[in-house]
């Protein structure tokens, strides 16, 4: 081996150990980039009668500064720092507008009783009876407010869903195509390409914080990605995820994997911020138009009927005081029913309503009625008594087939608005049901309806409708302060992550910088031994001359 030969392997080594800096240096702001380093290893001895003499060093190979298990914290941590970011902010949708004591619900239902106080001290007072009036509008109008912002809210999570279903399947389609180019360019080369590699785990990153997916790496170094239960990515193959409406509700949205397979947007099955909307439209937001829904049914059912035992002004019976809700209960049948079966259900006892949706499924033999929020099931050969304990009546018209199956919303403040049917204040029946004609200062309806502000007709005879309602503002709050302490703890356990990650694979410009003057000192050195050589080759010519 020559000299010359020697400094030509060493300036080509430093060439690419310069070259690797200089590319750190370049991508030290680019996401998902890790650092990378020239191997450099000496070229074989010759053996010779003096002993084994070198023959240089070459470039083995451009190694990525890679941590699987550094990856994976981070790649947990991300999936649920996403989610909880997401979650909390969801949330505080809800405990923003319910939070606020000076101008809610709460202080409408105060007003409304304080209302039918003063009319029960004055029953022939005009103000009084105009106060009333003034009073249940404030309240009906805080129900409608309440109801078409969950309503907007619901709009929302759809729309959020589908742009997140398009960005999954935009990421998932660009973890395929290099999954392909990975497997090409290693089928040809003796060396990783390291970038694109960099790029399928940045694609992959931004996958997990959208959906929460799990990966497994094949025999040929293939990402194959999975999010609840799909394969999402196959090899070189993306299976798509499509959002589509119900099968119950044509106006929500609902995540399925490709143009017809299983449902994926079961509470708790996705993860990232796909995951969150879910949840919490299932478990916060649902709940809450449930709620409210229960709520405005149960004061309108009673206040309608103390007033109808009531008598006006003129001495005629009392009429309805609010318009019936009759946007409630809510039935949805599955558009896949193949029977002729109508179900339609109707309120019997508001104490008795839940929060909760149901399920009826016909197996060709019995009907199963199942409270979805905790699974509580009642079968029997036909509908009678099945919904007896829950507050609801259901009656069926047609013929039911073998697999159909029914959503019930009971109090879901969805469709309906709530309207004060009086307008008139004469006709406010303020008086007993038998009271005399003409007894204008009888208060016997007043002070009934005055009462139900303390009387505990919500939720099975343990609330009034303010402690309801407070309980309902309670949980929401514990809610939003829960998530907002997940969202810092898990943020925090991302940052450690991250950290602990960059330390190992991040570009330090610092160690760039004295990497660089290394490399540039070991090229000038073997250019000095190129120089070297060439004095003695020179050497030898002027010998022969």
């Amino acid at each position: 081996m020559s000299i010359y030969s020697i400094a030509v392997t060493a300036l080509n080594s430093a060439n690419v150990a310069i070259a690797t800096t200089g590319h750190n240096i370049a991508n030290v702001n680019t996401p998902g980039y890790r650092r990378q380093e020239a191997v450099l290893a000496t070229n074989f001895a010759v053996r010779t009668g003096s002993g084994f003499i070198g023959q240089g060093v070459n470039a083995t190979a451009v190694r990525r500064i890679y941590s699987g298990f550094l990856e994976q914290q981070v790649f947990r941590s991300e999936a649920q720092t996403a989610y909880m970011q997401r979650s909390a902010a969801a949330i505080n949708q809800i405990d923003g507008v319910l939070g606020d004591r000076s101008a809610g619900l709460s202080q409408a239902l105060q007003q409304f009783f304080a209302a039918w106080n003063s009319l029960a001290n004055d029953p022939a007072s005009t103000p009084a009876r105009q106060g009333v009036l003034s009073a249940a509008e404030s309240l009906s109008n805080s129900i409608n407010i309440y109801g078409e912002y969950f309503r907007a809210l619901q709009g929302g999570a759809n729309a959020e869903i589908r742009s997140l279903v398009t960005r999954i399947n935009a990421d998932a389609a660009q973890i395929a195509d290099l999954n392909r180019q990975i497997s090409a360019l290693q089928g040809s080369a003796l060396q990783p390409p390291n970038d694109l590699l960099d790029q399928r785990d940045e694609a992959l990153s931004q996958l997990n914080r959208l959906a929460g997916v799990t990966m497994v790496t094949n025999e040929t170094g293939d990402y194959n990605v999975f999010v609840s239960g799909h394969a999402l990515v196959l090899g070189g193959t993306a299976n798509r995820l499509s959002a589509q409406p119900s099968p119950y509700d044509p106006t929500r949205v609902e995540v399925y994997a490709g143009a017809s397979g299983a449902q994926l947007s079961v509470p708790g099955r996705i993860g990232g911020e796909l995951g969150a909307i879910v949840d919490f439209r299932s478990r916060q937001l649902d709940p809450a138009q449930n709620t409210l829904g229960r709520i405005a049914l149960s004061l309108s059912m009673q206040v309608n009927t103390l007033h109808q035992a009531g008598k006006d002004l003129t001495g005629a019976a009392g009429g309805l005081f609010f318009d019936d809700l009759t946007g409630l209960p809510q039935v949805h049948a599955n558009s896949a029913n193949t029977g002729t079966g109508f179900l339609s259900a109707s309120v019997v006892d508001g104490a008795l309503l839940t929060t909760s949706d149901y399920l009826l499924t016909y197996d060709g033999a019995s009907y199963t009625l199942q409270r979805l929020a905790d699974g509580t099931s009642w079968s029997g050969a036909s509908l009678a008594g099945l919904s007896a304990t829950e507050g609801f009546d259901l009656s069926l018209s047609g013929a039911t087939a073998a697999g159909d199956s029914f959503l019930l919303r009971p109090t879901a403040a969805a469709s309906y608005s709530m309207g004060v049917a009086i307008t008139d204040y004469t006709l406010i029946a303020a008086a007993g049901g038998s009271a005399p004609a003409g007894a204008i200062l009888d208060n016997t309806t007043a002070l009934a309806l005055a009462a139900l502000q303390q009387d505990r007709t919500m939720m099975r005879g343990d609330n009034t409708f303010e402690s309801a309602y407070a309980l309902w503002v309670g949980e929401i709050g514990s809610a939003a302060a829960a998530a907002k302490a997940n969202e810092v703890l898990y943020g925090n356990l991302l940052q450690q992550a991250e950290a602990a990650q960059q330390g190992v694979s991040g570009v330090n410009l610092d160690e760039e910088a004295a990497n660089l003057i290394r490399f540039q000192h070991a090229y000038q050195a073997a250019a000095q031994l190129i120089k070297t050589a060439n004095a003695l080759f020179d050497t030898l010519l002027s010998i022969g001359r």
